[in-house]
């Protein structure tokens, strides 16, 4: 009996172009709508994440692809739940860790795992920015609307009784829309320093003046401090001097001249209050902070659980005391969060964000001159949410934040040295797949 040297056909694990396609632009609408419409956002996101799961099982390979950041975003995914599990508001709890905690990690994976080019990291970025120039558009209408916002609570009237309007745009509140748009800002000027071509250059010039004038009408004076940092990460981490350099200089300059403007000063000189008591807002966050710290200091390791803030705070509660004003967190990030999940889970968080930026940052380094600008975009929005995350939660609203996710997942997809597919994916299983089942029931008719 002779023995056929035939091999059998092996079956393709790479998917049709259309189906990737598929895939891509169905992730693509997701981040889009994100800052716009929350329910078409997790339309788009889930069905990107069931074309994965599709593709897996019809090829029969089911990998996850692994990043340096990945240790850390699971042990906070892990120590958030745990704190649930131990909270005396589980219920309330499991169903708000559920919802954002799936969103932000739906749209952590398909990033990590679908994003594996530079140009398909550079779509994602541009697919933010033209989501933002419909926020900002949005932001300039309202504002020339001249829509009353007396009635919301965002303005010390005492202090400030000139001040009647504050943008919000689609994303509800004015420091939320600040803090999105403190990430466009970061990602806009930065690649504007090193755009390939001019009027691209242009463009993103012109996005971030929009950008930056939405943020001044937001009145967010944690908004405009990060602003001030990130401009000076910039003259730091920035050693190419152009013309670009110089045009962003200008606009600079002629921001600040707006805020020359009467009621722009005097929110802008207000900065220099921040240990005024007679600020109501600056002294709801230092009472905030310090019921903050002391709830952090009774529940140091599992926290008070995920979502559970606005439910233990009247307990620690010295300041409001008023029972009809429900406080949501504690007006910075990292205690907020370390209140909630523990310092544990908190600083889990904290490694990855940095990671983040520093992997960015040595991206950035090691490119060549034409693609620095790309990384140092996406080091200032990181670092620019953590300045802002100082002064105000900017992490609470779940648009802001899944925007935010976004961002993180392209700095953990950047590329490192490891090539090989065992040092790329945490977990790499091949089996028949429906493709292998389909093939061998015509192999067999035949």
């Amino acid at each position: 009996m002779i023995e056929s040297s035939a091999k059998p056909a092996k079956i393709s694990m790479i998917e049709p172009w259309w189906y990737r396609t598929a895939m891509m632009v169905s992730m693509m609408g997701g981040i889009f709508f994100l800052p716009l419409s929350l329910t078409a956002a997790v339309v788009f996101l889930a069905l990107a994440g069931i074309l994965l799961v599709i593709k897996m099982a019809w090829t029969g390979e089911v990998y996850v692809r692994r990043t340096s950041m990945d240790v850390w975003i699971a042990g906070f995914v892990v120590l958030a739940a745990f704190s649930v599990s131990q909270s005396a508001h589980a219920t309330e709890g499991w169903y708000n860790y559920w919802h954002l905690m799936g969103l932000y990690m739906l749209a952590y994976g398909l990033i990590t795992q679908l994003a594996t080019s530079q140009s398909e990291r550079k779509m994602i970025v541009l697919v933010v920015l033209a989501s933002a120039v419909v926020v900002c558009v949005w932001g300039l209408l309202q504002y020339n609307a001249g829509i009353d916002v007396t009635a919301e609570r965002w303005i010390d009237f005492e202090q400030f009784p000139g001040l009647k309007t504050r943008v919000f745009s689609t994303l509800g509140n004015p420091n939320v829309l600040a803090a999105f748009l403190v990430m466009v800002v970061g990602l806009a000027a930065g690649w504007a320093l090193d755009a390939h071509h001019k009027n691209f250059t242009l463009l993103l010039i012109l996005l971030t003046v929009l950008a930056v004038v939405c943020i001044l009408l937001t009145y967010s004076r944690g908004a405009w401090l990060s602003l001030g940092i990130m401009a000076l990460m910039m003259a730091a981490v920035w050693r190419h001097w152009n013309w670009r350099v110089l045009l962003l200089v200008a606009v600079a300059v002629a921001i600040l001249g707006i805020v020359v403007h009467e009621s722009f000063l005097a929110r802008f000189l207000s900065i220099r209050g921040m240990f005024n008591p007679a600020d109501s807002s600056v002294a709801l966050r230092w009472a905030l902070w310090e019921s903050t710290l002391a709830m952090i200091s009774e529940h140091p390791w599992i926290g008070l659980g995920w979502g559970s803030y606005r439910f233990v705070y009247p307990e620690y509660d010295f300041f409001v005391q008023n029972e009809a004003v429900i406080i949501y967190h504690g007006h910075n990030t990292l205690l907020s969060l370390a209140a909630e999940i523990g310092i544990p889970g908190m600083l889990c968080f904290t490694i990855a964000w940095g990671m983040g930026a520093v992997k960015a940052l040595v991206a950035m380094n090691k490119a060549t001159r034409m693609q620095k600008g790309f990384f140092l975009g996406l080091v200032l929005a990181l670092l620019g949410m953590a300045a802002f995350s100082l002064t105000d939660h900017v992490l609470f609203n779940i648009q802001v934040t899944a925007v935010f996710w976004v961002l993180l997942a392209l700095a953990a997809s950047l590329p490192t040295q490891e090539t090989s597919i065992e040092k790329r994916t945490w977990f790499c299983k091949k089996f028949g797949g429906l493709a292998g089942v389909f093939t061998l029931r015509e192999n067999n008719s035949k």
